[in-house]
């Protein structure tokens, strides 16, 4: 017959580190008595311990472990906040100042924020988007053929949310500053909206678009983009992204019956711009 193994486990421990991680001053007979009334057995060996981790703590897997328990066993009353010494004081991340700007303007233009998942699949990404398939980092023996991708632009994902809200009333008008994953698995920051309504049309998002480039300080031409989701004739772009009429084949595919105009720029390429 088999038995379990009700052995202690032996961890070591050194003094330290648990003062250099509390901001204590303990010495090696406190951190011994705080242990022991946490049930563990200790043996010193300099400024070291030899911590006997008893069978039944399966939660005490690293030192740090046994370092909360030290601050249990003293108390967290009785640590003082202080301020850590810095050389830099903290602020907000640029990309994130850009990205917060770039939501305050899409608000201005009477567009909704949403957050949606990065993960995804190739059919919502492409085909449904009337688009070839191209490389994308997938996940390895992934367990949901619903989210085994990760999105390389976020246009699919809005679509998605109008699929879901086709029974509500128009117009709808939706925008996000997320996050794809580009080929090389680099985080790339993008920024996509969809106006659906059936007075939606190709200049109405035009006017928007060259509203936010010019509240941007950017004076930027558009051309003629060809692109599968896009009406023919009715996609224009740039050097950061495209926007227009979506194509009536992607509408049907994602159940909607009213015309989308759309646009999606890639907010890193802006940022870098405007530096």
């Amino acid at each position: 017959m088999k038995t379990p193994d009700l052995k202690p486990k032996r961890m070591n421990l050194e003094l330290e580190y648990v003062n250099k991680l509390l901001g204590t001053t303990f010495n090696e007979r406190d951190v011994k008595k705080l242990l022991e009334k946490m049930r563990f057995g200790v043996e010193i060996k300099g400024k070291k311990f030899l911590v006997d981790v008893p069978p039944y703590r399966a939660d005490i897997l690293h030192p740090i472990d046994l370092v909360e328990d030290i601050a249990i066993a003293y108390g967290y009353e009785k640590f003082q906040p202080t301020m850590p010494k810095l050389d830099t004081i903290g602020g907000a991340d640029e990309t994130e100042k850009f990205s917060d700007k770039l939501r305050e303007l899409m608000l201005g233009f009477g567009f909704q924020d949403v957050m949606t998942m990065v993960m995804t699949n190739r059919e919502t990404l492409f085909s449904r988007m009337n688009l070839r398939e191209q490389g994308v980092v997938e996940t390895q023996d992934s367990k949901s053929s619903e989210y085994g991708v990760a999105r390389n632009w976020l246009l699919p994902s809005l679509m998605l949310i109008l699929e879901k809200n086709k029974n509500k009333e128009y117009p709808q008008k939706l925008f996000e500053v997320g996050e794809c994953v580009t080929l090389k698995g680099k985080n790339s920051l993008k920024m996509a909206a969809v106006f659906a309504d059936s007075k939606s049309d190709f200049s109405g998002m035009k006017a928007i678009v060259s509203g936010l480039f010019e509240s941007l300080n950017l004076e930027l031409q558009f051309k003629p983009v060809q692109h599968g989701s896009f009406i023919q004739g009715r996609c224009a772009g740039n050097e950061f992204g495209f926007f227009g009429e979506l194509h009536p084949k992607v509408l049907e595919n994602f159940g909607v019956e009213v015309p989308v105009t759309a646009l999606e720029f890639d907010a890193d390429l802006i940022l870098n711009k405007l530096r």
